[in-house]
């Protein structure tokens, strides 16, 4: 049985956190990417794990921790891949992409820290590149949001994507 956390988390928290996601999405999706930074905490991690598909019958022990991951990222890692979006050498992102995304499923429970929330969460990015076809990645997020003074932040991103073979070329999307 699914455990609930009997900790409620505020109203006023829930809405903010979930304006807040909204917000994070129209910030990447118009390539605002030092407003989306200004979201994150200074100690950010920023995670995704290639899933492996497995038998249900596959009674094998798990792969080891790190053994695929797609990234595995801080702040400086994050402002570095928006360097390198930002420097015109991306040529699968000259010119953009257009770029959806679309967030639901949003879940709120308390985190073991009395100023953090954890968030779970589901994202579909719609991406179409100049040669016309669109690709589409679906995931779940984990997230953990911190408040401070200056309001909610990032503190950590896992992300799992729900795909075995990536869906395009690349991964220049922040999710």
């Amino acid at each position: 049985m699914l455990e609930m956390n009997p900790a409620p988390v505020l109203v006023e928290d829930m809405i903010a956190l979930t304006q807040r996601l909204y917000h994070e999405a129209r910030l990447l999706d118009a390539e605002r990417f030092e407003d989306w930074l200004e979201l994150l905490c200074d100690d950010v991690t920023y995670r995704m794990d290639l899933k492996r598909r497995r038998f249900r019958a596959d009674r094998s022990p798990p792969a080891a921790v790190g053994a695929g991951v797609v990234f595995n990222e801080n702040i400086a890692r994050l402002k570095l891949r928006i360097d390198r979006l930002r420097s015109g050498y991306v040529w699968a992102e000259d010119p953009p992409n257009f770029v959806r995304r679309v967030i639901s499923n949003v879940e709120i429970e308390p985190a073991d820290a009395e100023n953090e929330v954890i968030v779970h969460s589901v994202i579909v990015i719609h991406r179409n590149r100049i040669d016309g076809l669109a690709r589409q990645f679906t995931a779940g997020r984990t997230d953990r949001w911190r408040h401070g003074t200056q309001g909610w932040c990032l503190a950590a991103r896992d992300i799992a994507l729900d795909h075995a073979v990536l869906p395009d070329s690349n991964i220049n999307v922040f999710f």
